[in-house]
């Protein structure tokens, strides 16, 4: 009997170290971690009538667990560098959803907003660290693609979360923090079969040997990679503030221009439906064009369909296209980011280096609700919102062309 349990088990060990299988599993992460993070602006009606929020309340609320994630893709991604990817993913996802657990039972702001930081610290930890551990599971030219594809998960779990939420919505708020928080923790035993890449001598990456001081973020700095570091940072940080404020807001923003609570949940899905599609297209992209030429396209075309988007709240129909465009081009150009961080750091700091480039990102996602909030609080209106929003679009793809540049300086 003890034999036959210990053959499942080397059996099971063995599936989840081939790619494709560990991909399918990261996969199912990315979607739970898109619908844990986005889950308030969802609900965030009912969520600011039963806890009598502000529009400035409820920023705060996107800002803390956007600030939980960055302090937890920083601290985190360092010790995944040092103690393992595999430890701080299963550490990460049970925290998550322990702390989206008990979100279903908070009455009052502060507590609120404290466990949405939890719940962020470690859905920081878990990026940090499932990003490289599916990196080296590929070949450098498969790598891209393998990334991006994983990360697609991410706007397909809003997606489907959303709709989930579109349809229980009557139930009240609460439940779907039951429902999320539980699904996080039914991936905890999947997660234990994950093979370990940082030591792996047969890992198929063969980069530079480890420094002494491996994990330090200093080095991100250092050895040719600090302009490249600055610039990607702040291309990260434009981009994630967009992406961010309108997944945050683009419900609420439909719901006070007189929409339904039910089609304003489904501007939210529509948008992140767009981001799937402009993802799976750009895998495609690509392996022809390279990964900084095709995020530079999209975002820099989303930016001027995004100058346009406030002329389409007339209608539902306009609208619904509209945000299913910018989702393919923006969002579907953001879910190339975690592959660009890949590109650029070395295996013994790819941790540390994609959790400092999620963290440049964090504090963009951080700042966009707030501003979003603050904005909508002067009743400005939407279509300079939307025009204002498009700036910090199109200097993001102006830095991604940058930092090509570099990429392409360094290697010749």
């Amino acid at each position: 009997m003890e034999v036959a349990r210990d053959t499942a088990i080397q059996d099971v060990a063995n599936w989840s170290s081939r790619p494709l299988a560990l991909l399918g599993v990261s996969f199912a992460l990315m979607m739970i971690d898109g619908y844990d993070l986005f889950i308030v602006s969802f609900v965030a009606p009912l969520i600011a009538k039963d806890l009598h929020l502000s529009f400035a309340s409820i920023g705060m609320v996107f800002a803390a667990g956007l600030a939980g994630s960055m302090v937890g893709g920083l601290l985190l991604g360092h010790i995944a560098d040092r103690a393992g990817r595999r430890p701080t993913l299963l550490v990460s996802l049970g925290m998550a959803g322990v702390a989206t657990l008990l979100c279903s039972r908070a009455s009052s702001f502060e507590a609120f907003a404290a466990l949405r930081f939890l719940t962020g610290f470690a859905l920081g930890g878990l990026l940090a660290a499932i990003v490289p551990l599916v990196a080296e599971h590929f070949s450098p030219p498969q790598r891209s693609a393998a990334v991006t594809t994983m990360f697609i998960g991410y706007p397909l779990g809003a997606v489907v979360g959303g709709a989930i939420t579109a349809l229980l919505i009557a139930h009240g708020w609460r439940i779907l923090f039951l429902g999320a928080g539980s699904v996080t923790l039914l991936l905890v035993p999947i997660a234990l079969f994950l093979r370990e890449t940082l030591y792996a001598s047969d890992a198929p990456v063969h980069d530079s040997p480890r420094p002494l001081w491996r994990g330090s973020f200093i080095v991100l700095f250092t050895g040719g990679r600090f302009w490249t570091t600055v610039i990607a940072s702040f291309a990260i940080f434009c981009l994630l503030l967009v992406a961010y404020l309108l997944n945050s807001w683009t419900p609420l923003i439909a719901s006070r221009s007189g929409f339904s609570p039910r089609t304003a949940a489904w501007c939210g899905v529509l948008l992140n439906l767009g981001g799937v599609v402009g993802a799976l297209i750009s895998t495609l992209l690509v392996a022809r064009f390279g990964v900084f030429k095709v995020v530079t396209l999209m975002v820099a075309s989303g930016s001027l369909g995004m100058a346009s988007l406030g002329y389409l709240f007339g209608s539902v129909g306009a609208l619904y296209s509209g945000l299913v465009v910018i989702g393919l081009l923006v969002l579907g150009g953001q879910m190339n980011a975690p592959a660009i961080s890949v590109q650029l750091y070395p295996q013994h700091m790819r941790s540390a280096g994609v959790g400092w480039q999620f963290a440049a990102g964090r504090l963009g996602s951080i700042l966009g609700p707030i501003i979003g909030g603050r904005l909508l609080s002067t009743n400005i209106p939407v279509s300079l919102l939307f025009m204002l929003i498009a700036i910090p679009t199109l200097l993001s793809a102006g830095a991604y062309t940058l930092v090509g540049l570099l990429r392409q300086k360094a290697q010749s």
